[in-house]
């Protein structure tokens, strides 16, 4: 729809998105002479206006009040923005505290995300999110060990490349033979060996029948400990800081949309629904609206954030349509570098050291 627009209403509608992001209140096209077009008459400020109502940026709440910007005025200024300069809207007081507090926590990936939603939301003031997929999928199953115990138990180890996951008992027949168990683990690690738990998420047992026949009972156990493990840590790599941050706008003093808001937020499964929905080959995705979310009057802004090419997590923000949007691309493009810099063990306390 922007193409529609001249270069005039172009300036017009990005300096009323500008004006009302500042203020929250209805921008009137003497605001706009006075502040970014004195060489416009005030005639034709409110003619384009006009125009731009007309075409759906932007409404008048009620008459002679000013205007204010709709979803697509928003998706315009976004598309507007300058990524490549997002960086120089930090001040250097701001790039230090989050710069600090990341190598507070190298070496912590776990401390490192929770660090990183809570700098989100205390530079930007809005409620933030990290979703670490660093290890989703990717762990892999080095061995299982089986340990038989007395009276019908046997101690199920399960390790992978990144530690034990598992150390649990579990219910074998009582009249057992130590044979059985050492069997039984022999096929366990042929079975299970090598694997991802991403491959584990799918596992049909029927098609390995031949392969695991006498040990059925044994095998349903540890696949329904492997499941368990997946379940309980689908939403542990969810962080989300500042979520009363939302309740300080006049947009959400509503208690019914407060009450939705906080419903969806505090969800970690919607959220990583909403988060990893995305497509991690775009750099930045901005959603405005409630079709999106599950949340009205909102907008969320995620970046994606990388080592080499591989994407680790994403890291994102979630307030008002009327968000700083500027302010929140800065933030997230220098903690996406961040990121990088960090997971990537690159030397520099700077990661726009390189960068000319």
């Amino acid at each position: 729809m922007s193409k529609e627009l001249s270069e005039r209403k172009k300036k017009i509608l990005h300096s009323l998105v500008d004006l009302y992001i500042a203020t929250g209140q209805p921008v009137s096209s003497a605001d706009l002479q006075s502040k970014y077009l004195p060489e416009v008459s005030s005639a034709t400020i409110r003619a384009e206006l006009s125009a731009l109502e007309a075409l759906g940026y932007i409404e008048q709440p009620h008459t002679s009040a000013g205007r204010i910007p709709l979803k697509e005025a928003y998706k315009f200024y976004v598309d507007s923005i300058d990524g490549s300069n997002a960086c120089n809207m930090l001040t250097d007081q701001e790039t230090a505290f989050i710069r600090n507090n990341f190598f507070n926590r190298l070496g912590q990936i776990e401390d490192l995300s929770k660090e990183a939603a809570r700098i989100i939301s205390d530079v930007t003031n809005y409620t933030s999110f990290v979703v670490d997929q660093s290890q989703d999928g990717d762990v892999t199953i080095d061995e299982i060990k089986l340990i038989p115990l007395k009276r019908g138990k046997a101690v199920v180890l399960i390790v992978t490349d990144k530690g034990m996951i598992a150390d649990k008992a579990i219910d074998v027949k009582e009249d057992v033979k130590p044979e059985y168990i050492e069997t039984a683990g022999r096929v366990l690690n042929k079975v299970f060996a090598g694997k991802t738990i991403e491959d584990i998420k799918d596992f049909d047992l029927k098609e390995i029948d031949n392969e695991i026949k006498g040990f059925k009972d044994i095998f349903d156990e540890v696949l329904g400990i492997l499941r368990m493990y997946i379940s309980e840590h689908s939403s542990d790599n969810v962080f989300v800081e500042g979520a009363l941050k939302m309740l300080d706008y006049p947009e959400y003093q509503n208690i019914d949309d407060a009450k939705q808001f906080l419903s969806v937020i505090s969800d970690k499964d919607a959220v990583s629904e909403i988060i990893l929905s995305e497509d991690n080959s775009i750099e930045f995705t901005v959603r405005i609206g409630k079709e999106d979310s599950g949340v009205d009057k909102c907008a969320i802004i995620t970046a994606a954030y990388k080592v080499g090419d591989e994407v680790q997590g994403k890291a994102g923000v979630i307030g008002p349509e009327r968000m700083d949007y500027k302010k929140v691309i800065s933030v997230l493009d220098y903690v996406k570098k961040m990121f990088s810099t960090v997971l990537g063990g690159t030397k520099s306390l700077n990661p726009f050291d390189d960068e000319e």
